[in-house]
């Protein structure tokens, strides 16, 4: 995040981070969350139950990817994916195995009204 000028919340278990003075959001991307909609490639970003305690409640790592995606979604802030690969696709939570360093895509972002927020690849930018 630092090649972009973006601030993450915490190191530890932030799912984003943001540039204000780019007003540019930087969002995880798991690479196995991908379906086909419509002829496009389309990640799932977030859904409804993602983040959320034993309770119900969200945590704190919830709360700053919905802060996030306001920004992108209700106040014009561009959307960049980066993409990460889990250890384990099927553990709850999950782990990162890998992480793509070499590119970031800018990405059209929709929040549907069942709750799930999906990304699109638009624009691929090359990390140097």
């Amino acid at each position: 995040m630092e090649r972009f000028g973006a601030v993450q919340v915490n190191h530890v278990w932030s799912w984003c981070a943001v540039n204000e003075s780019e007003r540019a959001v930087y969002l995880s991307v798991w690479t196995d969350h991908v379906e086909k909609v419509d002829g496009e490639t389309t990640y799932t970003l977030q859904g409804p139950e993602w983040g959320m305690d034993e309770s119900g409640c969200k945590t704190p790592a919830r709360k700053d990817h919905d802060e996030k995606l306001a920004l992108v979604l209700n106040q014009g802030y561009s959307a960049y994916g980066y993409f990460i690969e889990a250890k384990d696709r099927a553990a709850v939570p999950r782990e990162i195995a890998d992480i793509r360093t070499s590119f970031v895509m800018e990405m059209r972002v929709l929040k549907s009204p069942d709750g799930w927020v999906t990304g699109t690849p638009i624009r691929r930018v090359e990390v140097r």
